[in-house]
């Protein structure tokens, strides 16, 4: 794998910004699917030249499941895998052409396209991996290159118009609204940091949070908080708190000099629509170490964090910001939010930042990928004993869904 396509995967890491991508004929199955549950799991492979996407239907998503890619809807590009499971809504996006498209599992146990919805004429060229879901005839699509929110009905697979956040833009930098965004009665809620990985490598050491009127669909505001920088995603414990912790990506800018604001979080209360402005966390004084991000659901009141081994490390002050959160040395740690204490898991390795995690059938999964991105595996994180290995697919996997 060239530099150039480590560069442009870590980006896509951080940002989940599409290469390209086209939709495909009806595909996907497996045999042996005729009855019982049935889960998409969603992966892209990377060459030096072009990059394809994999939805492979599996019947478990335990370690033993095997994936058989000449069974799987195979897809140009960097597609997407959308979902809404409580409804058992699930699509596929693509890129070249920004359509949404629904698949439905055949009693055959393969995939049949349904309808398809386009947002060209909001001005998106290209799509990222989020929705904003609120109910089943209701989702926004946050479009981060346009500063809007695109609104979406996905039971009858129509787009009926957009919010703008203009006021959300930075000048030099993409406004990355976050991938964990709170639904609270007629309001959503969602972090927005700013990074420029173009030109600088650097991130704005201050934190937007947005809050949008669900049933007029209007910004009612946008708020700004300078303790803390680079956050993407937030983590609800059982408390109903919610804690936005800054990205792995943050916490290379910081020890490179390029983001003022060290690794740290927020707390937005149980029921409230704001910061908590009595509560800002170093996250260095958990774990004695500097660099670390990456929140990830643990159960209870705790989250697990990625902590940047440096003594494991290669790199310099001139290093790029992906150079440091892709390599293998992010260990595993679990933050207990109540008590305060932060200790290292050791029965996970350590791998690359580049973790997603994903809710099904009420379990927990992490995921563990390669240093080359050929294989990723799903780590059941709230196994009996602690996290366990569960089902492993060739390439980076981005996307799981039950939809059946």
């Amino acid at each position: 794998m060239t530099a150039e396509n480590r560069r442009v995967i870590a980006r896509f890491l951080l940002a989940a910004l599409a290469l390209t991508a086209c939709n495909a004929e009806d595909g996907g199955g497996a045999p042996g699917l005729e009855q019982g549950p049935a889960y998409l799991v969603a992966t892209r492979v990377w060459n030096d030249t072009t990059t394809t996407s994999y939805f492979h239907v599996v019947s478990s998503l335990e370690a033993d499941t095997t994936i058989d890619t000449s069974q799987a809807l195979e897809v140009p590009g960097a597609a997407k895998l959308y979902a809404v499971d409580d409804v058992g809504w699930f699509a596929v996006g693509g890129g070249e052409d920004p359509t949404i498209t629904h698949y439905t599992l055949g009693d055959d146990g393969v995939l049949q396209e349904q309808d398809t919805i386009s947002l060209a004429d909001y001005g998106v060229q290209s799509l990222w991996d989020t929705l904003y879901v609120v109910s089943k005839t209701k989702m926004y699509y946050p479009d981060r290159a346009g500063g809007q929110l695109i609104v979406i009905n996905p039971s009858a697979m129509t787009v009926d118009g957009a919010v703008s956040i203009s006021d959300a833009n930075r000048e030099g930098y993409l406004a990355l609204y976050g991938y964990t965004p709170l639904v609270r009665e007629r309001e959503l809620l969602f972090t927005v940091g700013w990074f420029d990985w173009e030109e600088n490598d650097s991130v704005l050491g201050e934190t937007g949070l947005v809050v949008v009127n669900t049933e007029t669909d209007t910004v009612e505001r946008v708020d700004l908080d300078q303790r803390c920088g680079g956050v993407t995603t937030g983590v609800v414990t059982d408390t109903g708190d919610a804690y936005f912790v800054s990205s792995a990506m943050a916490g290379a800018a910081h020890r490179l000099g390029r983001l003022p604001t060290g690794p740290c979080a927020l707390r937005i209360g149980a029921g409230e629509s704001q910061f908590d402005p009595d509560f800002s966390m170093d996250l260095s004084e958990l774990t004695g170490m500097p660099v670390l991000g990456e929140p990830v659901p643990a159960g209870g009141a705790s989250m697990f964090l990625r902590v940047f081994d440096e003594d494991a490390a290669t790199f310099t002050d001139e290093s790029l910001t992906w150079e440091l959160t892709g390599q293998s040395v992010w260990q595993w740690w679990r933050w207990d939010t109540q008590s305060g204490e932060a200790s290292r898991v050791e029965e996970i390795g350590a791998s690359t930042a580049d973790v997603l995690w994903f809710e099904v059938d009420g379990r927990l999964f992490g995921t563990e990928t390669t240093a080359d991105y050929s294989h990723s595996t799903l780590i059941d994180l709230q196994a009996e004993g602690g996290p366990k290995p569960a089902l492993t697919a060739p390439g980076f996997l981005h996307g799981v869904a039950r939809i059946r």
